[in-house]
């Protein structure tokens, strides 16, 4: 992907109520006001981006271009960089801002060019934005970090959460996406069951609200009722199965069961078949995998 210039027509909406998103949302505010570089750090689709152009709505810059630059294309940023051409392509952007995306996949050499980038940019008035999902504090004390883009990108630094670190947002923004998505897929989906609500609670979001997305967008294509359930989580529920078993949270034993249950008849399909797989899989006899449905009234 190339730099391209990206000015956000309206705020982007920050969507979750929980306390992590809240202090992310003021520490964006303040920093707004100012005019030191900012360093977003985060996993990879915790919202790094979007907090990014936040801030720069919330600025006195607001009106002027912001500008993406992807630094996770070596090849690309490496032309980017050029410093004999640099300055020309930020003089288009004076007055704006740049974000310098996915900074600690450069290798050292890369970053030392970065960090004249940065300096040049700062001398045409531009506000910069950097962006990682590894964190910089321990690779520069492994010396995998040029030690001047340190010091200059850690001067304010935001860290945006894990969604699986404010699970209350999850919900929130479940329904947020499928509001949007209903007016891009031409849908009327009004929700998700408490069944698949209770997958969406307990999976750990590897890809974070990124991946809360796909899934969604996965699950709206196939439905053609008006809520999502399990099955229309099959293409991702496997995925997502492997993954709660990664999970350090303690639960009662009974809800683990009702989970295994649900990833193993979703794996395997509620046919007769599939439910004689799903049995072998869990290691337990068929009328006993039928009492267990009919227990946690897995019918659906």
């Amino acid at each position: 992907m190339e730099a391209f210039v990206v000015t956000p027509l309206t705020k982007p909406a920050i969507v979750g109520g929980s306390k992590d998103t809240r202090l992310a949302v003021e520490a964006c505010r303040k920093a707004a006001r100012e005019t030191s570089p900012i360093l977003f750090q985060g996993e990879v689709g915790s919202g790094k981006y979007l907090m990014a152009t936040y801030l720069h709505r919330e600025s006195p810059r607001s009106g002027k271009s912001f500008l993406l630059v992807d630094c996770s294309q070596p090849e690309e940023i490496k032309s980017f960089l050029n410093p004999r051409k640099l300055e020309d392509k930020f003089q288009l952007f004076r007055g704006g801002a740049v974000y310098f995306r996915e900074v600690a996949s450069l290798g050292l050499e890369d970053q030392s060019r970065l960090h004249q980038a940065c300096l040049t940019a700062e001398a045409l008035d531009m506000r910069v934005c950097l962006s990682s999902s590894q964190n910089v504090h321990v690779l520069m004390y492994e010396k995998a970090f040029n030690s001047e883009l340190y010091r200059y990108a850690s001067q304010c630094e935001i860290y945006i959460s894990a969604l699986r670190q404010r699970r209350e947002d999850i919900m929130e923004l479940t329904r947020y996406y499928i509001q949007k998505l209903n007016l891009r897929l031409r849908k009327s989906i009004q929700g998700i069951t408490p069944q698949a609500e209770e997958v969406f609670m307990t999976y750990r979001w590897p890809g974070n609200v990124e991946e809360l997305q796909n899934v969604l967008t996965r699950a709206m294509v196939l439905a053609h009722e008006p809520f999502i359930g399990q099955r229309h989580l099959a293409e991702s529920i496997g995925q997502m199965g492997d993954n709660l078993m990664q999970t350090p949270d303690v639960m009662p034993l009974d809800r683990m069961e009702e989970i295994l249950l649900r990833t193993a008849l979703n794996r395997y399909g509620t046919s007769l078949e599939g439910k004689k797989r799903a049995a072998r899989a869990l290691n337990i006899s068929l009328a006993t995998l039928y009492n267990k449905v009919k227990r946690y009234n897995l019918n659906e």
